[in-house]
């Protein structure tokens, strides 16, 4: 089980890391170096096996101690939203809400008469 987290959540870092407004600014500065720590943070390739190792030494570790339980709880919360993010693409054409615009419905409205007028 440990090795399913690990690797969903090794997944969602890698995501989050490299598609999220959050982490742009950093990414951008990060995409300027020339050293070979910047080729691997910008690889999603190169960096996913070092953090699958983090994510993997962390769930596998046996320490009861508040650290390591904390960064347990943060590695599950980021497979769990992997699962979730997967099940919304699997099921996004038969689930998502419709997008309705004013146009849609038939509203009166008042003009700056004060008369109804049918849009």
């Amino acid at each position: 089980m440990e090795l399913i987290v690990a690797a969903l959540a090794t997944w969602q870092i890698v995501e989050i890391w490299h598609h999220s407004l959050l982490f742009a600014t950093p990414r951008a500065i990060v995409e300027t170096w020339t050293s070979k720590l910047g080729e691997l943070l910008v690889c999603c390739f190169c960096l996913s096996p070092w953090v699958a190792l983090l994510c993997t030494l962390v769930m596998c570790c046996q320490d009861t101690r508040l650290a390591v339980w904390f960064a347990k709880s943060v590695i599950t919360a980021l497979a769990v939203s992997r699962l979730a993010n997967l099940g919304n693409d699997y099921f996004y054409t038969v689930c998502r809400t419709p997008r309705f615009s004013v146009e849609d419905f038939n509203i009166e409205t008042e003009t700056e008469t004060g008369t109804k007028k049918d849009e």
